[in-house]
């Protein structure tokens, strides 16, 4: 697809080698890197943050939020502020995205050591995920021009936000549904934690099989006369969130809903009737012990073959990337369109520092060597993972995050002598880095085609990038309290966040570290996973390894929503559901999480 033409002088007479790089960068021919634009970024992107870490803590993924951010900067710079051009809102939506994206990187790893009763300094953490997320853009940033002008990936969330870009008209009409979405989601929600306030729930209606936050299906369907088998699990979460995710996810989604219909009701079936499952379980909780015992090792080993594979899909990328860093340097003297190199060395010298300093004070016998062999290899692990991140998410819009994170981990634990703490803390660098990867490749693709000057998008990304791990993590530790003064568990079994990728790595790390892994399993799902991603596409043996250990109560409505996009887009239209099905689902998404967050505050408070 050829890109519009850029802006009067955006790429000619503007960034010319005599101006300085702030005056290019903050221009004031045509609006672009306006205080407006920069204002409502990072708050869009700290309320998406707050949200998505809710309800991420819950189903055990995260969604970007750039789409959601260009619909409401239609509505706000264009229809409140009357003012708002292609270019501005774009800057905007990369600003609110690369402030929303972290909390994938901090919710797959930090909330282990919670699970763990692990002490870290909130500080030191907010320290090592800032420096990730920081290193991250800056290794990313030269790789553009290979994978998006060379390569002509893809990167479809890119691609869908610049059409999103393209039409302002009906941008202010686009956010009114997105807000009809949030007040849906909050109504629906409001029932389910209505107690805090000491008003009726859901479960106060005096059906047997309908509970607070709960429909248990199987129970309604045998009181109905209906044989439904009790060791097959069959709960619905009350979730307006993962209905949302669903309808946006589509039919892609399907993948991750077909892993845990495997893992719940066939495996778990299978291993009753083949006596695996000790006696004493009763078949109610017989898919909880299944998860523990059987498909969460399947599932970790089903991300670790399907990361290999995505690593072994990517190495062509690699070669490219260090040819294209060398273009870079070179072109350096000329035309400015890219952040000049000397100024990415700057910033991983000083994020590899603060790094450096986060993993010493972690090391429990302060050994300098130790902290710095730790950090190196993070820091080079982050590149090497990053572009394998970026080449997976240009080419089919998914990148195996969770497995980079624990290979990253396992790989921390070998150099520590199994500390936990500083793993797992290069760990959650590592995650938000390549996440941020991915998300600063697909604004740059969104900017080339709506004619935007990389350099803007890239100074200003790296410029605002640290305030989301701070935010996300902010609103973990906040979570942990209330769930821990509602139920006395900060995140896993037992509490409102399950946290489901923390309690895979979880067990990885307990596996390794007591020498009784289930290594038969891990190497089953490894070669499942592995040949499902040669089979088909590189992301599916972790699409489905993934979504084995994910709780089926959010998996089943996050189906549904990918079933009701299908149904929709058959009955009117691909159009349609882009143009007025995604905004209402985005509501439905972020609606449940902003209210999560206001109920946890709530009981914090009390």
């Amino acid at each position: 697809m050829t890109p519009p033409p850029p802006p009067p002088d955006a790429a000619t007479a503007d960034p010319t080698p005599e101006r300085s790089l702030l005056a290019q960068v903050f221009q004031k021919r045509y609006r672009e890197v306006t205080p407006e634009a920069i204002a409502f970024g990072i708050l869009i992107g700290v309320v998406m943050n707050a949200a998505i870490t809710y309800s991420g803590l819950k189903i055990g993924f995260t969604l970007g939020g750039s789409a959601i951010a260009a619909v409401l900067g239609w509505g706000v710079l264009r229809g409140v502020l009357g003012k708002g051009t292609v270019v501005e809102n774009n800057l905007a939506q990369t600003i609110a995205s690369s402030v929303n994206t972290s909390n994938s990187g901090v919710i797959f790893t930090i909330p282990v050591l919670f699970l763990m009763g692990i002490h870290v300094p909130f500080w030191l953490l907010a320290g090592a995920c800032v420096a990730g997320a920081i290193l991250g853009v800056a290794f990313i940033i030269p790789t553009r021009k290979q994978m998006i002008e060379l390569d002509r990936l893809r990167f479809p969330t890119g691609t869908a936000v610049a059409a999103v870009l393209k039409s302002p008209g009906e941008g202010v009409r686009k956010s009114q549904v997105l807000l009809a979405g949030i007040g849906v989601s909050m109504l629906l929600y409001f029932f389910t934690q209505s107690a805090t306030l000491g008003l009726p729930t859901y479960g106060d209606l005096g059906i047997s099989w309908l509970h607070a936050e709960e429909l248990y299906m199987g129970q309604a369907l045998r009181s109905f006369g209906i044989p439904w088998p009790e060791n097959m699990n069959f709960v619905w979460a009350l979730a307006p969130f993962a209905l949302g995710a669903g309808f946006i996810t589509g039919r892609p989604g399907l993948f991750v809903l077909a892993g845990g219909v495997l893992a719940y009701w066939i495996i778990t079936p299978l291993a009753d009737s083949f006596g695996w499952i000790p006696p004493d379980v009763e078949p109610a909780a017989m898919g909880d012990w299944a998860r523990g015992e059987i498909n969460r090792p399947l599932g970790i080993g089903m991300l670790m073959g399907g990361a290999f594979i995505g690593l072994l899909v990517a190495l062509p990328a690699i070669k490219a990337a260090l040819g294209s860093m060398k273009q870079n340097a070179a072109a350096s003297g000329g035309v400015r369109s890219e952040l000049p190199l000397a100024v990415l060395y700057t910033a991983v010298v000083l994020a590899f520092g603060v790094l450096f300093a986060a993993a010493y004070g972690t090391i429990s016998d302060g050994s300098i060597g130790q902290a710095a062999l730790i950090a190196a290899v993070g820091t080079g692990w982050m590149w090497f993972s990053g572009i394998i991140i970026a080449q997976c998410t240009g080419m089919t819009d998914w990148s195996p995050i969770s497995g980079m994170a624990l290979l990253t981990v396992m790989i921390c634990l070998l150099l520590t002598g199994n500390q936990v703490g500083p793993a797992v803390l290069i760990g959650g660098a590592v995650c938000v880095s390549i996440t941020l990867c991915a998300d600063m490749m697909q604004d740059l693709k969104t900017g080339h085609m709506v004619g935007s000057l990389p350099l803007r998008q890239q100074f200003m990304e790296l410029l605002v990038v640290g305030i989301g791990p701070v935010v996300c993590l902010g609103v973990l530790y906040l979570l942990a309290q209330a769930n821990i003064n509602a139920t006395g568990v900060a995140f896993g079994e037992g509490s409102p966040s399950p946290a489901p990728q923390a309690q895979a790595l979880q067990a990885a790390i307990e596996g390794i570290r007591g020498g009784d892994a289930p290594v038969h399993l891990y190497g089953m799902g490894g070669l499942l996973g592995a040949l499902l991603s040669m089979a088909a596409f590189s992301g599916l043996g972790v699409l489905v390894g993934l979504s084995m250990y994910l709780p089926l109560a959010y998996l089943l409505p996050y189906g549904l929503g990918c079933l009701v996009q299908m149904g929709c887009q058959k009955s009117f239209g691909t159009s349609w559901c882009e143009k007025w099905g995604v905004p209402f689902a985005a509501g439905l998404l972020v609606g449940e999480g902003l209210l999560g967050v206001v109920f946890a505050v709530i009981s914090l408070l009390q």
